[in-house]
């Protein structure tokens, strides 16, 4: 009975943890993290298509530098589940998951301890499990991840989940342990890079358990205290770490035969990353980032993750009452390195924390989050230490005050410890503005303006592209599906309206990055007004809504009348040249007017020269630039009938130039040679004088 009551404790303690673990990962989880960033984005677009499209169903996810595509698959069943439920997709949903996910991997954490004692019983208590568990609830490192829709926080559950299957089939000899083992394994391939290192630590664990079973005392562990015994299965420790490869590899084949058929993808993110001593003027070395790596854990100032994104900047991944267990606990298993029980746990922290040693910007916190479930299991030994001691000084002749006092400073150290956790990331890294720009906050807000707009609203937006992954999302997961927005670099062209528009046209405006548009909006739309405002967290303009009312007629017609039709769909109006006196090695502005008068169905490249007559009736070029309209950010493919096109040009002209009279000509053309006019130097805008 006192087994089952002890069993009983257990379970409520662990339940106690999970709903802790969920707390500190769900609350406020629809505001903070804010906004919605790149690599967020990108997964859940991929999520989205996957729940939508029944003929997607990939492999490997080959954008943004390729991404394993599990964490896609677990977020598409979760837009499904909600919307079955009548909510909608978002980034609520996919952080939800990876709360999710992050109470799992307490879960898994706990599981592994219960194995890792029975490898040594005599020196690990009935407590370990429970401290272990309760130490990654309350790690900050485990918790910030576990608030982000990223693929990360899966490790850390993959590494537990795998080595707590791997000891139960070697322990019990059932073929189901091995094989789950071998299921999950496979997941780390599909889940992300910095889980590839998994099934490789397997290696040294299972030459490390055989080794361990061959000694004459180790053939049957020690049962602990109150434990029973297992029904054992027939299959042999070895034979079942054969099964468990085997599955692993059986599952990881159709993943191999894309590698096979794109062999550039499967180090095309390793590559990116890779510690090359480029990224910096004094580049980093592996020793540097050994160095890192292991201060980390260290809270003294500036040891962490520099990023905003990943981490509170330069703040350790354990404060100081979790660095005191797990630094205890690390010493406890260097010292008893011929138990399993112990380098378990050293292969899984030295193992997890590899793909940052061999990458740039060491400590990188969410390429190494593996590595917080062995830390989490080093620091539970080093408060079951103190357990233990409690029992042993808890002899009836040294009387029972100890094992109190021991109780009660495993509890006020994990109590200060997620005191601290929590205070460090809700309050302070929730206030950091820093979080506006590196989650995307002003993006994502756009993106939710226009998603709201009506049907028959145009709307415009410099200077980022509308594909942008949270842009894309934004309006992709939107109930009023309304249209991705005309994307264009007004800080090189202007797209509007030629004629009187019919309803209300926006223009969403990024104010720190284009300076242009708020600068030409007054002379070209003069009754456009701000009709909202986006702001930094410091007060300032994030990005203007400027709204054009309906039936508005443009203004600042071209200083210099064209009119040379190109083709059927498009017509060069005219012209502005600045400055009116050139001198050499300046820039000579050239802003060309085009009409659309239906739209193309080619991208064009546009051409402007600056030409100087020959003496025989031709032309020499002497300055000029060839582009894509806006820089690439509008192709003529894009243009819409009825638009004016206002697209500015920039030539540099050559400091040795000489004073005279040069003509300007434009034209288009495409890479096959077809142009626009077909003959000549293109049309002859003017001249201009060079003095």
């Amino acid at each position: 009975m006192s087994w089952i009551h002890a069993r009983r404790s257990s379970l409520f303690a662990l339940a106690a943890i999970l709903l802790v673990a969920g707390g500190l990962r769900l609350w406020r989880i629809d505001t903070l993290p804010p906004g919605f960033h790149f690599d967020e984005s990108f997964e859940g677009l991929q999520a989205w298509r996957i729940l939508t499209d029944s003929s997607y169903r990939p492999l490997f996810l080959t954008g943004n530098f390729g991404v394993p595509p599990l964490n896609a698959y677990a977020n598409a069943l979760a837009f499904g589940f909600v919307r079955l439920l009548g909510g909608e997709a978002g980034p609520t949903v996919m952080r939800a998951t990876s709360a999710l996910f992050g109470v799992l991997g307490v879960l898994a954490v706990y599981a592994l301890g219960t194995e890792l004692r029975r490898l040594d019983p005599q020196r690990i208590t009935f407590a370990f499990p429970l401290l272990a568990a309760a130490l990654l609830a309350t790690m900050r490192w485990h918790i910030h991840f576990s608030r982000m829709g990223i693929e990360p926080i899966l490790v850390p559950l993959l590494w537990a989940a795998a080595t707590w299957l791997l000891l139960r089939g070697w322990r019990t000899r059932e073929w189901w342990s091995f094989a789950g083992c071998g299921v999950l394994l496979a997941a780390c391939v599909y889940t992300y890079q910095g889980a590839w290192i998994i099934p490789l630590l397997m290696i040294p664990t299972v030459a490390h358990l055989w080794l361990h079973g061959r000694r004459p005392m180790a053939q049957q562990p020690a049962l602990p205290p109150g434990g029973r015994p297992h029904k054992q299965g027939s299959l042999r420790p070895v034979s079942g770490a054969l099964l468990a490869a085997a599955v692993a590899l059986l599952l990881v084949l159709p993943l191999g035969w894309f590698f096979a058929a794109n062999p550039d993808l499967l180090l095309l993110r390793p590559s990116q990353i890779a510690l090359s001593g480029e990224q910096t003027a004094a580049p980093a070395t592996v020793w540097d980032n050994v160095r890192a790596s292991a201060l980390m854990f260290v809270p003294l100032g500036g040891t962490g993750d520099l990023d905003p994104r990943r981490n509170l900047p330069g703040e350790a991944a354990l404060n100081w009452w979790q660095f005191a267990p797990f630094f205890a606990g690390l010493l406890l298993a260097l010292g008893r390195v011929r138990s399993p029980a112990y380098t378990i746990l050293l292969f899984g922290l030295a193992g997890l924390l590899l793909p940052g040693v061999f990458s740039e910007y060491a400590p990188h916190f969410h390429r190494i989050l593996g590595a917080a479930a062995p830390a989490a299991l080093l620091a539970g030994l080093g408060l079951d230490a103190l357990v233990r001691l409690g029992a042993q000084w808890a002899a009836p002749s040294r009387g029972r005050s100890w094992p109190l006092w021991a109780a009660s400073s495993c509890a006020a150290l994990l109590l200060a410890g997620a005191a601290a956790a929590g205070h460090s990331y809700f309050v302070r890294w929730a206030a950091l503005p820093d979080l506006f720009y590196a989650f995307d906050t002003g993006l994502w807000r756009i993106g939710q303006e226009i998603a709201q707009r009506p049907a028959s609203e145009a709307v415009y937006l410099t200077p980022r592209a509308a594909d942008h992954p949270t842009l894309a999302f934004a309006l992709a997961v939107s109930p009023q599906r309304h249209a991705p927005p005309v994307s264009f670099d007004g800080r090189r062209l202007f797209p509007l309206t030629a004629g009187a528009n019919a309803d209300r046209e926006s223009y969403f405006v990024i104010e720190h990055e284009d300076f242009r548009t708020r600068l030409l909006l007054p002379a070209v739309l003069p009754a456009a007004t701000i009709v909202e405002t986006i702001l930094e967290p410091d007060g300032a303009a994030y990005a203007n809504v400027y709204a054009r009312p309906p039936a508005e007629m443009p203004q600042r017609p071209p200083q210099h009348v064209v009119a040379a039709v190109m083709d059927e769909s498009i017509t060069l109006a005219g012209y502005d040249v600045e400055p009116a006196r050139l001198q050499p090695g300046a820039l000579l502005y050239l802003q060309l007017h085009w009409l659309v008068n239906q739209a193309p169905n080619q991208d064009w490249t546009v051409f402007t020269h600056l030409l100087k007559a020959d003496g025989s009736g031709g032309f020499v070029q002497v300055a000029g630039e060839d582009s894509e309209p806006g820089g690439g950010s509008l192709p003529t493919s894009r243009w819409q009938e009825g638009w004016r096109v206002l697209d500015e040009y920039q030539l540099a002209l050559p400091a040795e130039l000489a004073p005279g009279v040069y003509a300007l000509a434009a034209g288009l053309y495409q890479p096959d040679g077809s142009r626009l006019p077909a003959d000549g130097p293109g049309v002859l805008l003017g001249d201009v004088t060079v003095e």
